[in-house]
């Protein structure tokens, strides 16, 4: 299945979007900047909570499939997630009991994924549900869908993730709306030889609300970088919108390409807020 139907759709929720941003500027009243950043904060971190969550589970899945012992048995487990395989079927379950994973985040339900074919080849679509899902209870509602669009550059596979509807839960009262159109670009050598890999990049755009219900839009302004050696992405930044509240633009830094932390940098006008990405910490 081609990309060029979800970048079309994708691409006219933009521009909806964008008519719906200028209402929201026009009929919202600013906040005054030197007494209350939360809520671009509320928007930073939600972002980041989302995005952790959709990375992650493509790790898995390009994980599961690049482990012979999965794909031949049908049982394995990856980064504390256990694994059931049907191959006939081509579907993968990854479940977790509420448990700590190395990023430090609290994951409990099931992520259940369908593919069409192979998942190294070109055509190949992957459905991902979830199912009861949840990360430092914030509940994921909805499906991401994953193209493989083959080495479409001349420099790895071309890996798309369109998600059209997705709800992060965070309480009773408060989710954030989601959609997205995600690049994974993974290394040539990837099927030939997997323990070399090391790290692949992700670039693409996103747009909702947050948790607060703030919309927002943002481009991947440059790669992100997920090192399998690291829990955490270890480069790159995001440009955002946040046409609604008193600072109206700013970013989301990831800036640990030397070492494996959880840090990240969020600037709005200047300012500057150096935070972790651990549920103690991003409670906006």
């Amino acid at each position: 299945m081609s990309i060029k139907q979800p970048v079309a759709r994708f691409s006219a929720g933009i521009i909806i979007f964008a008519v719906l941003f200028i209402s929201a500027a026009a009929g919202c009243k600013k906040k005054d900047i030197s007494q209350n950043l939360s809520p671009n904060l509320n928007i930073a971190n939600d972002i980041v909570f989302a995005e952790r969550g959709l990375f992650h589970t493509f790790d898995l899945l390009l994980k599961a499939n690049l482990d012979s012992a999965i794909l031949k048995y049908g049982v394995g487990s990856i980064d504390k997630a256990g694994v059931r395989y049907d191959s006939a079927a081509r579907q993968f379950i990854f479940y977790y009991q509420s448990r700590i994973c190395a990023d430090s985040v609290d994951r409990n339900g099931n992520i259940i994924v369908n593919l069409s074919g192979n998942f190294f080849s070109p055509g190949t679509h992957a459905k991902v549900v979830f199912e009861n899902y949840s990360e430092d209870s914030r509940q994921f509602i909805g499906s991401d869908s994953l193209f493989n669009e083959g080495n479409t550059t001349g420099s790895g596979i071309i890996y798309a993730s369109f998600i059209d509807s997705l709800i992060i839960s965070k309480d009773a009262s408060q989710s954030t709306k989601w959609h997205s159109l995600f690049v994974y670009h993974l290394p040539d050598a990837i099927t030939i030889l997997p323990d070399s890999l090391l790290q692949l990049t992700i670039t693409g755009s996103a747009f909702g609300s947050s948790s607060a219900g703030y919309p927002f839009l943002f481009q991947i302004s440059y790669p992100l970088l997920n090192d399998f050696n690291c829990p955490w992405i270890r480069q790159g930044v995001m440009s955002l919108s946040t046409p609604s509240v008193q600072v109206t633009s700013g970013y989301i830094e990831y800036a640990n390409q030397a070492i494996c932390d959880n840090r990240v940098t969020y600037i709005f006008d200047g300012n500057i807020f150096k935070g972790w990405i651990n549920r103690n910490k991003l409670n906006f």
